[in-house]
């Protein structure tokens, strides 16, 4: 289906004009396939027909608007998982492997990838691409409470819930704070890149296809 929508793309436009008029159909009702939705979205950028990419740009804008994930939902599904493997051990740029390990291999300045295709959805993989501060993994952010008894903690993130977020400060125990406690929160922003800078969106969907399968831990 990819390599179709590719393939229609580089056709006249006037012979492939029905085609894309139902696949835009199918968009705005929210029914298009996303494993052709980047294929998709390529090939409307590209159209002449006025009407036709007027109608896109209206749904994908207010969509884009809406929510920075919406707006990369087609990175979700259809990627190559070689591809992604590749990306995620080689790219000179994104140096995945370089803060995350996998087995024995990379770094620890950020947490290790083994199981985390169980412990994640595709969509927090691709959030955790494209906006890394917005959900800090457990022993890697810090936090900063200022609490209703005028009292400031800061630590690492260990462990939250709905009730409560539990903090690693120092050598202490981890200090368990209700959430009703606290008046003013501040998380750090994640010191993990935005891959948005140094990955396509056809890289990113591989990286996804790829960190999905990793399902089993490593003891």
């Amino acid at each position: 289906q990819q390599a179709a929508v590719t393939t229609l793309a580089k056709l006249d436009q006037n012979s492939s004009k029905k085609v894309f008029e139902k696949l835009l159909v199918q968009f705005e009702k929210g029914e298009l396939p996303q494993s052709i939705e980047l294929e998709f979205f390529e090939a409307m950028e590209t159209r002449e027909d006025a009407q036709l990419k007027e109608r896109f740009n209206q749904v994908h804008e207010n969509m884009s608007q809406d929510d920075l994930l919406a707006s990369y939902s087609g990175s979700l599904y259809g990627g190559d998982l070689e591809k992604g493997r590749k990306i995620f051990f080689q790219h000179t740029t994104a140096q995945c492997i370089k803060c995350h390990a996998y087995d024995d291999f990379g770094g620890n300045a950020g947490p290790k990838l083994n199981g985390v295709g169980a412990k994640l959805t595709r969509e927090q993989l691709l959030e955790a691409l494209i906006d890394p501060s917005k959900r800090l993994a457990p022993g890697f952010g810090v936090v900063t409470l200022t609490l209703d008894n005028d009292k400031k903690l800061a630590g690492i993130k260990m462990e939250e819930t709905e009730e409560s977020i539990t903090l690693k400060m120092g050598n202490k125990p981890d200090t368990l704070v209700m959430k009703n406690q606290i008046l003013e929160r501040k998380d750090a922003p994640s010191s993990m890149p935005d891959m948005k800078q140094f990955l396509s969106r056809r890289e990113i969907r591989d990286l996804v296809s790829f960190l999905v399968t990793l399902e089993e831990d490593f003891n």
